[in-house]
């Protein structure tokens, strides 16, 4: 039995062979429309890919299923006194519709749910991790942990830089695991808040958000594992800062100010940027720690992958140096001087940094497509398979050898095996793009790959976020 008239703005259709959920008014009545629409979905996300979180958690960890499953509880309960009243009662509402559509799930499952993707990002490296307590816990092992692939990346042009009328132009890469049942529920949020602006992101059922998206402000946001010492549960996660800025931020200083007030969880660098005022910035954030990277003088562009480049007198950054807290986790040589940094981070047989490899290449094709960052070329980018630390390519379906060999912005990674609980048993999965986005976020044109994985090997199909919400034009 639904509750009278909370349907009425909700819609779960498909459009270009793309998955696309319209929830609109409050943050309840947003949750209780996911909740009932996507109500099998729902269960299944929370029933069988959940346990290939914890298999995967339990891999990481030298631990057994049980164990990891009381991690991931630790996690969940840490987090939730750090919910903003608005993401808890939108979960509160996907919790009862998906209960009010006939499927047996609590609150306590969508709060784990949602804290899926920021329990990875602290299991996702060898060396540093909290599930409770205070403090960070070196991690020991009896068989040594194979990372997985490094995720995500982006950047943004605008002005001579960007070419044409000189729009600011944003793409972006997700990147994460194929779990089970996860590549069929991709899917585009259209969001329509009653205090708030209208935005778009990608997610999965059950999730109010994920890495990021754009706002009918003209803002763009995407969030990047950014590996540190200090982590914790006892904060807020990708989900959550996705929300609150695509609702409530329509300035790169809005959008920081957002991000200094909320306690972080895992180590995340989070890529902003307002088309309207052509003004970027990437704030890394730990659990201890938040500092913003603008770009250098007279460069209308910036770009972000998965390791900090909060180094004082890097790129024209000064502050806190956020290196010095990542140095141990992706195990960098020697970080002394930026020459030295620069040195350990291309060292091939490193099996814990994050495809630096991803950032150098950015400025190359940012150079070479200067003054005509179309989204053509944009696409193109977002699709490059070649890695310049060893002036190789790619094959397009030949993996990465290592976490720093062949990791290419279109990112694949080898398959590994791993052992759930029943009902879902051993499974093998890999990272490779989810999805690919480049938009234009002032006029709400956006190009979606989606559909394949890699994303990017589908194609892009063409939406306008003013059309989803049903603007006027």
């Amino acid at each position: 039995m639904t509750k009278k008239g909370m349907l009425d703005d909700g819609l779960f259709e498909e459009q270009k062979g793309i998955k696309i959920l319209h929830i609109a008014g409050k943050p309840y009545e947003m949750g209780y429309q996911h909740g009932y629409l996507l109500a099998e979905k729902i269960d299944h996300m929370i029933n069988r890919t959940l346990l290939a979180t914890t298999a995967y958690v339990s891999q990481q960890t030298g631990s057994d299923t049980q164990e990891a499953d009381e991690m991931l509880r630790i996690g969940r309960e840490n987090a939730a006194s750090h919910l903003p009243d608005e993401c808890e009662q939108e979960m509160k509402g996907i919790a009862d519709g998906a209960k009010d559509a006939g499927i047996d799930i609590t609150l306590e499952d969508v709060m784990l749910w949602n804290t899926n993707y920021d329990q990875w990002c602290i299991y996702s490296h060898p060396h540093y991790w909290q599930c409770g307590g205070a403090g960070s816990k070196e991690r020991k092992h009896s068989v040594p942990i194979r990372p997985p692939g490094g995720g995500c990346s982006s950047f943004c042009a605008w002005d001579e830089w960007a070419g044409g009328d000189g729009k600011l132009i944003f793409g972006k890469n997700e990147d994460n695991f194929n779990m089970p049942g996860q590549l069929d529920n991709r899917m585009m949020v259209i969001a329509d808040p009653k205090n708030g602006f209208g935005h778009a992101f990608m997610s999965f059922p059950g999730m109010i958000g994920l890495d990021g998206g754009m706002n009918e402000s003209g803002l763009e946001m995407m969030t990047q594992l950014n590996s540190m010492r200090h982590e914790s549960m006892s904060g807020c996660g990708i989900a959550v800062f996705t929300r609150l800025l695509l609702t409530h931020a329509s300035s790169v200083e809005d959008a920081i100010g957002i991000l200094r007030e909320h306690a972080h969880c895992s180590g995340i660098a989070y890529h902003v940027a307002d088309a309207k005022a052509k003004a970027a910035a990437v704030v890394e954030a730990s659990s201890k720690m938040v500092c913003v990277r603008h770009p250098m003088p007279g460069v209308k562009a910036l770009w972000q992958s998965n390791h900090s480049n909060c180094y004082p007198g890097w790129m024209g950054y000064s502050g806190y140096n956020m290196v010095a807290d990542q140095a141990p986790v992706n195990e960098l040589r020697d970080i002394s001087t930026i020459e030295r940094w620069q040195d350990s981070l291309k060292d091939p047989y490193n099996f814990y940094v994050q495809a630096p490899s991803r950032f150098e290449r950015y400025a190359q094709l940012l150079h070479e497509h200067y003054g005509n960052v179309t989204p053509e070329n944009a696409m193109k980018m977002l699709s490059d398979c070649y890695d310049p630390f060893t002036r190789m390519t790619r094959p397009r379906d030949i993996p990465s050898w290592t976490n720093n060999i062949l990791c290419t912005i279109c990112a694949l990674y080898p398959d590994f095996t791993y052992r759930a609980k029943e009902p879902l048993g051993n499974f093998r999965a890999h990272v490779a793009n989810n999805w690919s986005l480049v938009a234009y976020p002032q006029t709400g044109d956006l190009w979606l790959a989606i559909k394949d994985f890699p994303a990017q090997y589908g194609g892009y199909e063409h939406f306008n976020l003013r059309e989803l919400l049903k603007r006027p034009s």
